[in-house]
């Protein structure tokens, strides 16, 4: 668990959400996010693209989540990915918020990364009950191997980070820094245990979704 003072500072960069309309999770359902936005935003603003990309993957995860009934051990797996997906993307929004001394894009795109998160897990599950998962080559191996050398690269960048001489940005703090980083790395750790490093097509999706950061670990230069 994040400790309070790293919660607060998401808080902060994130600002506080406004009340969030009721989700249509009948239509959610039947078309995609972008459709879904189309239907249900009356006027469009930044909140709303957020309540509205939240809403659709909260409907689509409940959808999931009810398919897989009658597959209690996978559906508990992809329940255990999506939290803990989920919050790499909010500890990605945050670190890459610090950087830039705050700002509302780095808050706006975390529950937005939501919708193509939901979309992934879905061709997870969905391959994780097909033979088709379980399909292996040689490719499938080296894609494995790559992401978790690319996510073991991106920690490492995390960890590397110092602000510049010349910059005046009040949100870092090296100690919640590394307290971030740490939940971080553990949480990815905990992703890869679960995916196993076979060379089949499912474990290839679940790495794609672990390596599919919301930001550059280095960020802008």
């Amino acid at each position: 668990m994040l400790a309070p003072r790293v919660l607060v500072l998401a808080a902060l960069l994130f600002g506080t959400a406004g009340a969030q309309a009721p989700a249509d999770c009948a239509l959610a359902r039947a078309v995609d996010s972008g459709s879904y936005d189309v239907l249900t935003t009356v006027q469009w603003s930044e909140v709303d693209q957020d309540n509205s990309s939240y809403n659709w993957a909260e409907c689509r995860a409940a959808a999931l989540q009810a398919n897989l009934s009658t597959q209690p051990q996978l559906r508990a797996r992809i329940a255990l990915l999506r939290k803990q997906l989920r919050e790499m993307r909010l500890l990605e929004g945050s670190l890459a918020g610090i950087r830039a001394g705050g700002g509302t894009m780095y808050s706006h795109a975390v529950p937005r990364s939501f919708t193509w998160l939901e979309e992934q897990l879905a061709s997870l599950a969905a391959l994780a009950r097909s033979p088709l998962g379980a399909r292996t080559s040689v490719h499938y191996g080296e894609v494995v191997r790559e992401a978790q050398q690319d996510f073991a690269g991106y920690v490492r960048t995390l960890r590397a980070y110092k602000p510049k001489p010349n910059d005046t940005y009040g949100l870092y703090d090296p100690k919640v820094w590394t307290q971030m980083v740490n939940r971080y790395e553990t949480l990815g750790k905990a992703v890869m245990l679960t995916l196993g490093n076979r060379g089949d097509a499912a474990t290839v999706v679940g790495y794609a979704v672990l390596t599919n950061q919301l930001f550059e670990a280095a960020g802008e230069e």
